[in-house]
């Protein structure tokens, strides 16, 4: 228990040098979690969205993004939900760039035995999750930054309750909420 009070204790100490602008303290505070991290960036990968990268890539690209710049950290929340964000702005790049490719950028043209493989591979739209997580914010934001969490950064509900200072019973009525939120808007779109 000790060992999980020191961690605490570091985390904090790096927090308040991130607060103050030391960018050095963001990039040690994304060291010491990078396996907490890397379990995160699994799990987003894992939800389904196509991709080319594998965890250690998308976690590596998320510090590239977020690394050297004075991060604005309030909290332990607030940074993982600063991170969760990079991730699926990364990923939402990524996709974009992909069907940018796709209406032509001069290469080869994709055949239909091709697009039917690359349908199958992809149970997740990236650009229409961002589109639903758009309309959540817009919606009710505590909503959005559980359902970040939660889909994005690849926190449990124990973990988002500690991060809130909210019971883990509100958290998983707030996730009801969320997930039906982003059900009917995707029945509702298509």
């Amino acid at each position: 228990m000790t060992n999980l009070s020191d961690a605490d204790a570091a985390i904090e100490e790096l927090l308040a040098g991130a607060r103050q602008g030391q960018t050095d303290a963001a990039d040690r505070l994304f060291a010491l979690l990078y396996e907490e991290l890397r379990a995160q960036a699994h799990l987003v990968l894992r939800i389904g969205a196509r991709q080319t990268l594998c965890t250690t890539e998308l976690v590596n690209e998320t510090w590239l993004r977020l690394s050297g710049r004075a991060l604005p950290v309030e909290s332990r929340r607030h940074y993982c939900n600063l991170v969760a964000r990079a991730m699926r702005q990364l990923l939402i790049d990524r996709a974009r760039l992909r069907q940018a490719d796709k209406r032509g950028d001069g290469g080869e043209p994709l055949t239909l035995s091709a697009a039917a493989d690359i349908a199958a591979d992809e149970p997740l739209d990236v650009l229409a999750l961002d589109r639903v997580m758009g309309a959540l914010t817009a919606a009710d934001p505590l909503l959005a930054e559980l359902a970040g969490l939660h889909l994005f950064g690849g926190l449990g509900f124990a973990e988002i309750a500690e991060l809130r200072g909210v019971s883990e019973r509100t958290v998983f009525r707030d996730w009801r909420a969320a997930r039906m939120f982003l059900l009917r808007y995707m029945d509702a779109t298509g």
